[in-house]
């Protein structure tokens, strides 16, 4: 059989993106596994903080919100605030500026979540990326240029 060649066949670890996806991915398992533990996923964990997150300057935030601050595609937002609403996390209302939106609001269920949620996985992102020490505002600066 004649697999396909690659220009990377003698080091693996000189391919940029297998380099980001492994790290990714150790990143994402221990957010997830600790996520987990709390009973939920990384996406819910992601639209709740969002909510969180507008909801401090925004009393009708909108799904379509969520998605763009998070860089979600609306529909997947959509599946992920009918599972939390579903779960007492989160409400949809009518939307008094727009008849076509529904304002999502944070029930204090969702807002317990997020209190212990998120100082979890900020430590998390401390202790994982904290090794790069000085080099970690550089490296947030890589990621903005790539983004």
């Amino acid at each position: 059989m004649d697999f396909p060649s690659t220009r990377f066949k003698d080091n693996a670890d000189a391919s940029t993106g297998l380099l980001f996806i492994r790290v990714y991915n150790k990143w994402h398992s221990t957010i997830s596994q600790e996520l987990r533990n709390l009973g939920i996923t990384h996406p819910q964990f992601v639209v709740l903080t969002s909510l969180n997150f507008l909801s401090q300057s925004d009393d009708n935030v909108t799904q379509v919100s969520i998605a763009k601050m998070a860089d979600m595609d609306v529909m997947s937002v959509s599946q992920i605030v009918k599972g939390l609403e579903k779960n007492g996390f989160i409400e949809r209302t009518a939307n008094p500026k727009d008849s076509r939106a529904k304002a999502v609001k944070l029930l204090p269920k969702g807002l317990e979540m997020v209190i212990k949620a998120l100082p979890m996985v900020e430590k998390i992102d401390d202790d994982f990326f904290g090794i790069l020490k000085d080099d970690e505002r550089v490296f947030r600066q890589y990621l903005k240029i790539l983004e």
